[in-house]
């Protein structure tokens, strides 16, 4: 998965937001996932396509942390959610 490739969260998830905790819902292999404020934001970013670098930005500005910071932080995350299984993976080559 490279900074340019579009990517968006797997199909049939569901995202919500309890008790000031990110949880999502993988009804298809019935498992829950917990999230931190960050990744929930991130999740709801992968709602539509967007690039590494598009998430990167958005997270730069809304946290006011460095791009290079924000970049390396959603690399290592993806890298999480591809693991397991949480990312749309139909657009990669």
């Amino acid at each position: 998965m490279t900074m340019a490739d579009r990517i968006t969260r797997k199909p049939g998830l569901d995202l919500t937001q309890m008790d000031g905790e990110w949880m999502i819902l993988d009804a298809d292999r019935c498992i829950v996932t917990r999230l931190n404020d960050t990744g929930g934001r991130i999740m709801e970013l992968l709602d539509q396509e967007v690039t590494q670098d598009e998430l990167a930005q958005q997270l730069a500005a809304e946290y006011e942390i460095p791009t290079e910071q924000a970049e390396a932080d959603i690399i290592q995350f993806l890298g999480s959610l591809k693991v397991a299984g949480l990312l749309d993976e139909r657009n990669e080559s």
